[in-house]
């Protein structure tokens, strides 16, 4: 090669491979983006491939930006670039230059806001509104466009829901009509093109030499078939090349139509196909690349290949169990602490299969003002539907609250147009002494029926609500009343629906939790809430901040230090994925094996014995996938009654970093024994010994004893012959009798220790 790029052997060979079908499997942070631009690099300067006759596609403008920037690099900044880009913008490219020989031309692309308003208007023009969503068709028509079946079957095959056909078959007249296509539609018409006009795919593969796909294992039906139009002739390749590069165990997004099996299909689609493993690692020690390896060889649907680093390292990984997930955040909030007072402070992720695990560790974060940022979402009290409930109470709380009533007034939607809310308004602001129930009952006789009624029905929600009322109490009232649930299964897609019901009942949990440890009302949960979002906005300006995010999120990314966090049976892997298909739970090990993988030095994986549900402490069981750890590498501890200086001491001595206060302990014994020696073998040196030894002792003692007499704290489960599993509340010594507070799920009892059970 000509070209000055440094490459491994497997690397070498991918790029240098410019003839016939390659399959690049190409490992996590083996340099896969390299070996694409590489090639480009390799073909145009080293064999005279002009640019107009290579082709790259990526899923993203990011990561096409960032290739083309290499690229550039290498071949110079003034010299003509390929197409580097996505399948959606190269498609539009196609079809706008040959748009005079489409069957369906088209002026412009509906984005999915145009594409909802489409919809929602027939809907609403059939009737229909009340029965299905907008978002809810769209995300119908958009699934079974991404199988390709659209091509080849009625509308009559395509759907379940038996409103779904003639929803479609008018969306489909509309856009003809209107002379646009939705997103979907770039890839279809593309396909449909080069199926339909053999002239215009002669000519297309007369001009485009090479081809290359990045993320391979991202690829859904549609887009495997474009690629075999574009390069196949009667099932042979009539390019001089093709290729492929990714990664299927990384492939974690059946849920919006990727399939692993395009990967696994590749080499009987593309007669001839040659493989190339690249498995070295840039990224991770050695340590965390064999722990992945024998995670993911339990996946049937894969190419094998073994990831290995030149990285060496001891102690690397870490398996804690702990008795909460509210433990579980301490232990992250200590670790991103310690790590975070380091001179060069490392970068580190927290990584949770939903965005409703965030609420804990969160709270914990900004409790020990510890700065973070959630990536791929918003922090978990400035979510919508969590806005949305907590106005709800806030209007309780405060009746003359006129930014909260706004903002639930049409939520759900009641009817309640722009004029009515201005004359609300007015008679608020002109009147202030009024509570919204008042300015509404001054509106109430002038409105028709429909709008009398809602209004009615709207006032009736608060009823019997105070603000001492037990917030969860009163939560539950009110999503019962308003049948939010239903709301968001209406207005929301499938995945997205589920996101925001699990946000409700994390707060839910919230709401619990907190009514356990204090004398919970309404008004004092909205105290505790807006300050915590205080202290959220003092931290925003700070530099270092611990990452959130969820498995899907983090993929591509690296980290010094990574926490997976609650990996227990339906969370990782998910519920559904448990009563599924193989298929289902194999994505879910795979998401497992992307969020191991991002860990460059440390990884600590993290599981919580009980965990709040529907406000009960409910028993977790380990996920499936711990089991299938290496034991040679995975140390495995239990924190269930660690106090804060045992877990604080835990994470400095595995990170490696001396506490301070440690440190200051063991230099006050040191300075105490040579103050006190007089001579070697001395009666003072032997008594000051003796004594180091049992100070020593001492401060071993204080990292290990409980924080309460007979071995009980607070929020340490137990268990009762009669009540059940509960949460110690208080622990007090009464004469020669250890006596517990409990809240049982039948309520706060008073129980003598001897009668519990540690759980």
């Amino acid at each position: 090669m000509t070209t000055n790029i440094a490459l491994n052997a497997p690397q070498k060979k991918a790029v240098e491979h410019v003839t016939g079908p390659l399959l690049v499997v190409a490992g996590a942070g083996s340099g896969k983006t390299r070996v694409i631009t590489a090639r480009i690099t390799h073909l145009m300067i080293d064999h005279g491939v002009p640019a107009r006759e290579i082709i790259a596609l990526t899923f993203t403008n990011k990561a096409a930006n960032e290739m083309k920037e290499r690229i550039a690099g290498f071949i110079g900044s003034n010299k003509e670039l390929p197409f580097v880009g996505t399948f959606h913008s190269y498609c539009v490219r196609l079809l706008k230059e040959n748009s005079a020989i489409l069957e369906n031309p088209f002026v412009s692309i509906l984005d999915e806001d145009d594409k909802r308003k489409l919809l929602s208007g027939i809907l609403h023009r059939a009737n229909m509104h009340k029965e299905l969503s907008a978002r809810q068709a769209g995300y119908q028509i958009s699934n079974a466009k991404n199988k390709l079946t659209v091509l080849s079957k009625p509308a009559s095959e395509l759907f379940d829901h038996p409103l779904l056909p003639d929803i479609y078959s008018a969306y489909e007249k509309e856009k003809r009509e209107s002379k646009t296509l939705d997103f979907d539609d770039l890839l279809l018409e593309t396909v449909r093109l080069f199926k339909k006009n053999k002239q215009f795919k002669e000519l297309f593969q007369n001009g485009i030499r090479h081809v290359m796909v990045d993320e391979y294992q991202d690829t859904n039906l549609v887009q495997h078939e474009l690629l075999k139009q574009m390069s196949l002739r009667n099932k042979k390749l009539v390019l001089d090349s093709i290729c492929a590069v990714g990664d299927e165990d990384q492939s974690i997004y059946g849920w919006r139509g990727a399939t692993v099996t395009n990967m696994l299909n590749f080499k009987k689609d593309f007669t001839g196909t040659t493989r190339i493993a690249i498995e070295q690692n840039y990224r991770s020690v050695q340590p965390i690349l064999e722990t992945a390896n024998t995670v993911i060889k339990n996946n049937a649907q894969r190419n094998p290949k073994k990831l290995w680093s030149e990285r060496t390292g001891t102690n690397r990984i870490k398996l804690l169990a702990c008795m909460s997930e509210y433990q579980e955040a301490d232990v992250i909030t200590q670790l991103a602490s310690i790590a975070r007072t380091q001179e060069t402070a490392p970068s580190i992720a927290v990584l949770y299969r939903t965005h409703s695990q965030s609420r804990a560790i969160e709270e914990a974060f900004l409790k020990h003002g510890i700065p973070y940022k959630i990536i791929g979402g918003l922090q978990f009290y400035e979510r919508k539907e969590v806005k949305d409930l907590l106005a709800y109470l806030k209007l309780i709380a405060n009746p003359f609250d006129r930014a909260s009533l706004f903002r639930i007034l049409n939520t759900p939607a009641r009817g309640f147009g722009a004029k009515f809310e201005e004359k609300l308004y007015a008679i608020m602001a002109e009147q202030p002494f009024l509570t919204f129930k008042q300015a509404s009952e001054h509106l109430i006789n002038e409105l028709p029926p429909a709008k009398k009624k809602a209004l009615t029905a709207f006032l009736k929600i608060f009823d019997g609500l105070e603000p001492e009322s037990k917030p969860r109490d009163a939560a539950n009232h009110i999503l019962n009343r308003i049948e939010y649930t239903a709301y968001l299964k209406k207005t929301y897609e499938g995945d997205d629906a589920q996101t925001r019901i699990e946000n409700i009942n994390e707060l839910l949990n919230a709401m619990s939790h907190f009514e356990s440890e204090k004398n919970a009302t309404i008004s004092a949960f909205l105290d505790d809430v807006a300050l915590m979002q205080e202290k959220l906005t003092a931290s925003d300006d700070q530099e270092h901040k611990v990452l959130l995010m969820t498995l899907h999120a983090a993929k591509g990314l690296e980290f010094d230090v990574v926490v997976l966090a609650g990996l227990e049976e339906g969370i990782l892997p998910t519920s559904r994925a448990l009563y599924e298909n193989d298929d289902a739970l194999e994505e879910e090990r795979r998401l497992f094996y992307v969020g191991i993988t991002r860990a460059k030095n440390y990884l600590l994986f993290s599981h919580a014995k009980f965990r709040y549900t529907y406000g009960q402490m409910v028993d977790q069981l380990p996920s499936q996938f711990l089991d299938e750890l290496p034991k040679k590498h995975v140390i495995r501890d239990d924190a269930d009654y660690w106090n804060q200086s045992q877990i604080r001491h835990f994470c400095a001595d595995w990170l490696g970093y001396e506490q301070p206060e440690f440190k200051a302990r063991q230099n006050q014994f040191a300075s105490l024994i040579k103050d006190k020696i007089d001579a070697p073998g001395s009666a003072s040196a032997r008594k000051t010994k003796k004594t180091a030894t049992h100070q020593k002792t001492s401060v071993k003692k204080s990292f290990t004893s409980n924080s309460s007499d007979d071995g009980l704290k607070k929020n340490q489960p137990v268990r009762h012959k009669t009540f059940g599993v509960g949460l110690v509340q208080s622990v007090e010594k009464k004469n020669a009798n250890i006596v517990v507070t409990v809240n049982f799920k039948s309520g706060i009892k008073k129980i003598m220790s001897r009668f519990l059970q540690v759980v």
